[in-house]
């Protein structure tokens, strides 16, 4: 007896889908109910602990020019121990925007957030990727190009990245401006802005006034960054420089103070909360006195600590928690707030990723986060970025952003009519409004029956999401770029890396 192979499976499908013309979504607007995970008496006493937290202990500035602008206002200030009163912070506070436009190189991809309106925005700093071989290695500039073309090509991630990766074949002193290039060329969305030193926030703002122009990019929001506390209760030198240049040019920062329960916050996921407030809230408040009405964000990674181990942990039910309750302070302040995604644990694409992700992704997608982070590809709490799990993960993006446009009634009678037309015993399969439903199909999920799969090679989900990555590659097309543009930005790259070659 001869076998026939089988042709027309599940493998050849996914390669057609993974060959398909990029699609870009605007911005995240849930139609759904949003998540609640404690009443507004819960709200109002996290509220308090994070008041009597900034009047009763207080942050750290390590930063005399930081401790000059408080000095400007009612604050007590004993060395850098600064404390603030609850009413002068909340005044603060207040000036804040609830949302604000992220201006694109291209105004098509320019976006909203907050206000209702959410987008995801890329892995971030990792100095290691997973690459195509499965190896782990050190991430080169090759790997952030890589990943910046991916990340421009999915559907559901509306930012560019700055350091999707840490390019360690480029020197410290210079990446910056090569990170930041790399945003600009490889895609036209909005871009992240360098946070680890003053300069290097100002050679960011620099390529943004080429881009852009100065005077609209001084006055408009064109990068958003990412600044940690040192968790519990200290902003250092660094962090605030950075706070400083982009607040002082209308440009949107995350004030994110770096948790771990049980570790640098209390073993407490209602502490927690409450103890990163305080210190992003300072931090928030801070930029308000230097420019009234620069865009921040909150937000806070959510890690735990594995109490077994001391390790870091993304991915668990008390982080989902964190991320929630931090969300719902968010509203309660009338800020936008940021939330992380697709940030597993686990050193592989495997089940223990997904779990871990999907911890994320839940909470930032059901709650009402503004600015939804590590969009693909997070391995080893956030050291690793793999090429497969970057590729799996977008297609939960897509999935989620298929789930919060909610039920769609629209075509309700003419789903009676065709269940009239069908009748009992009859099947759907055949019928044009099936093959012109909005379902969702998963462009990598196995479907196909057992032996179908066996005759596809076996291929895991890690697997399936290298050759789904290898494909977008082949098919990448750059956004375009004015050759004067790109000269402009080249030449400032060239000329600045020797000032600092000079000064070094």
């Amino acid at each position: 007896m001869t076998t026939r192979r089988r042709t027309g499976g599940s493998k050849d499908r996914r390669a057609a889908l993974a060959s398909a013309a990029v699609k870009h979504h605007s911005e995240i607007q849930r139609k759904i109910p949003i998540m609640e995970v404690c009443d507004a008496e819960g709200v109002e006493r996290i509220h308090e602990f994070a008041m009597r937290v900034v009047e009763e202990i207080g942050c750290d500035f390590q930063d005399e020019e930081s401790l000059d602008y408080w000095r400007q206002t009612g604050a007590e200030i004993d060395d850098q121990r600064v404390k603030i009163g609850r009413e002068e912070l909340l005044e603060l506070i207040g000036k804040i925007p609830s949302s604000f436009t992220h201006h694109a190189r291209n105004p098509e991809r320019s976006a909203t957030v907050g206000d209702g309106h959410a987008v995801v925005s890329p892995s971030y700093g990792a100095p290691f990727v997973r690459d195509m071989e499965g190896v782990r290695r050190y991430a080169t500039f090759d790997d952030l190009n890589n990943l910046q073309k991916l990340n421009h090509m999915a559907s559901t991630v509306h930012i560019a990245g700055g350091p999707i990766v840490e390019p360690v074949d480029i020197p410290v002193p210079y990446r910056h401006m090569h990170m930041a290039y790399s945003g600009l060329k490889y895609s036209d969305k909005p871009v992240i802005g360098n946070v680890t030193s003053r300069s290097r926030a100002e050679d960011t703002m620099a390529m943004m006034g080429i881009v852009f122009g100065d005077e609209f990019a001084s006055n408009n929001t064109v990068t958003t960054s990412l600044i940690n506390a040192n968790s519990p209760l200290v902003w250092d030198e660094t962090m605030l420089d950075a706070l400083k240049v982009y607040a002082s040019n209308n440009q949107a920062v995350m004030c994110s103070p770096f948790s771990m329960t049980a570790a640098s916050t209390p073993a407490s996921n209602v502490g927690t909360v409450g103890m990163v407030l305080a210190e992003a809230l300072m931090a928030m408040a801070l930029a308000q006195i230097i420019r009234p009405g620069s865009p921040m964000i909150f937000g806070v990674p959510a890690m735990t600590v594995a109490l077994n181990s001391g390790a870091p942990v993304h991915g668990s039910p008390d982080s989902a928690m964190v991320q929630f309750l931090s969300s719902a302070m968010a509203r309660y302040y009338k800020v936008p707030h940021r939330a992380i995604l697709n940030v597993a644990t686990s050193k592989t694409g495997d089940m223990q990723a997904a779990y871990d992700s999907m911890w994320g992704l839940f909470p930032s997608m059901l709650s009402d986060a503004n600015w939804l982070s590590m969009a693909g590809g997070m391995l080893e709490g956030s050291l690793t970025v793999g090429y497969g799990k970057t590729m799996i993960d977008f297609e939960q993006l897509d999935a989620f952003y298929h789930f919060l446009q909610g039920p769609d009634f629209s075509d309700i009678d003419e789903v009676f009519e065709l269940a009239k037309k069908v009748g009992p015993a009859g099947h759907f399969l055949g019928e044009i409004h099936t093959l012109n439903s909005n379902l969702y199909v998963f462009d990598s999920q196995h479907n196909s029956p057992f032996e179908q799969w066996e005759i596809d090679g076996r291929q895991d989900s890690e697997t399936v999401g290298v050759q789904k990555a290898k494909k977008w590659l082949e098919k990448y097309e750059a956004p375009a770029i004015d050759d004067a543009l790109d000269d402009a930005l080249l030449e400032y790259i060239e000329r600045r890396s020797r000032e600092i070659s000079v000064n070094a």
